[in-house]
């Protein structure tokens, strides 16, 4: 269901395209692969890490209003040398400076240095990757009417992709490690990095298990506020986290699934932000919020508006989209058991039934628009709801929402 850019890129640089592209560089097909590949990652995970604030995603929504998707289509002729292959080197040159700004130099220093090839040969392949994975996004952004914010998020859902394909001395070394290994999913190992600290957190927020969410919410918001009172509060818990997780230890039975959500949730918050007292205090806030939508307590939920620009023309049909998506989110935010997951389970493959009758494919000018934009921001809202349920939950519910999704075209 997750919109995997790397696996678009891949599709882009078809074997004609990257023997087209080993000519160039005097490399043979197998590192000619490994080497794009490589190169298209680091990329596209530098996308991410700019992405990641309101000002990065708005530039790089900008880049991308400015890139002509139809590249994609004339690979064969931009890199059949001559002036035409200098000049789409030239504009991935430019797009390297608008991801990296002055550290362009550095990152193609890195990725040399782990494909084992001369700086040259990398830096022409960089600038010929970068084409291809803007024209990639930019047609994305262009078929989901994508805005800035959406752009965003787009890019923050490709750390599990990335993961996949960067090792891991290179993301540290380009500068956006942390961001793949810890911020968003649920992380196997987070609980052993951070041991009786997290734990110490959580049961400082807990307030036995009917309040755990709410509590937990609630110091999400304290922290903000707060500030530095906050970090003088969390040195004295650091000190008694041994004895916190003594009553943690016989807490968590009581509090069962629930309980096991909350403490992989403060412990993935304080991970993904890594050490330091005032960075443990932000990460609570973060992954208490999650725990809190992972035990249910919707008072606290942020609920996303699906209304976009151009609702008008949509008419009817734009309010059963918008009425159905809330109440799936709802659902999905409040989801704690699978019995729960089973009855959702039900009322989505409702919803999917009143989708196929909208005739959504008919739909033209503004009418479209403002649909794929509702629907993206309705699969962007799925896909964070869904990795943070447990792999039960997920295993109902998947089949129903994979169906719904492609009612919706996706």
């Amino acid at each position: 269901m997750s919109v995997n850019l790397m696996d678009m890129v891949k599709q882009a640089a078809t074997k004609q395209i990257l023997g087209k592209i080993g000519g160039i560089l005097g490399t043979n097909e197998a590192k000619t692969s490994s080497a794009f590949e490589t190169a298209a990652g680091s990329i596209l995970g530098g996308l991410m890490k700019k992405g990641s604030s309101a000002q990065g995603a708005q530039d790089i929504f900008g880049a991308v209003q400015k890139q002509d998707d139809s590249v994609l289509d004339k690979l064969g002729d931009l890199l059949g040398g001559g002036q035409q292959t200098e000049q789409f080197q030239k504009q991935g040159s430019g797009i390297l400076d608008m991801v990296m700004g002055n550290s362009s130099a550095g990152m193609i220093g890195s990725v040399a240095k782990m494909l084992g090839l001369d700086k040259g040969i990398v830096g022409k392949l960089m600038t010929m990757a970068a084409p291809i994975v803007m024209g990639v996004i930019g047609r994305h952004v262009k078929n989901k009417a994508l805005d800035a914010v959406g752009l965003g998020n787009l890019l923050g859902s490709q750390k599990s992709h990335l993961a996949g394909v960067l090792p891991a001395s290179l993301t540290s070394d380009l500068g956006f490690g942390n961001m793949l290994s810890g911020a968003g999913d649920a992380v196997s190992g987070a609980a052993s990095k951070v041991g009786n600290a997290a734990s110490g957190a959580a049961g400082s927020v807990g307030r036995g298990a009917a309040n755990a969410g709410r509590a937990a919410t609630g110091a999400a918001g304290d922290a903000a506020n707060a500030g530095g009172g906050l970090i003088k509060m969390l040195l004295p818990l650091l000190l008694l986290a041994g004895l916190a997780f003594v009553g943690w230890k016989y807490v968590l039975p009581m509090l069962g699934g629930a309980a096991d959500k909350a403490t992989s949730a403060v412990s993935d918050g304080v991970n993904a932000v890594g050490d330091g007292v005032s960075s443990a205090a932000g990460a609570v806030g973060d992954g208490v919020s999650n725990a809190a939508g992972a035990v249910g307590d919707m008072a606290n939920f942020e609920m996303p508006s699906f209304e976009v620009p151009g609702m008008d023309a949509l008419g009817e049909t734009g309010s059963t989209l918008s009425t159905g998506f809330t109440d799936i989110t709802k659902g999905l935010a409040g989801v704690t058991d699978e019995a729960g997951a089973t009855d959702l389970a039900g009322t989505i493959g409702g919803f999917t039934d009143k989708v196929g009758s909208l005739g959504l494919g008919d739909l033209t000018g503004p009418a479209q628009t403002a649909s794929q934009s509702l629907i993206g921001k309705f699969v962007e809202t799925v896909q964070g709801l869904m990795g943070g349920q447990s792999e039960g939950i997920r295993g109902i519910l998947q089949p129903a929402i994979d169906a719904l999704m492609k009612a919706l075209g996706q």
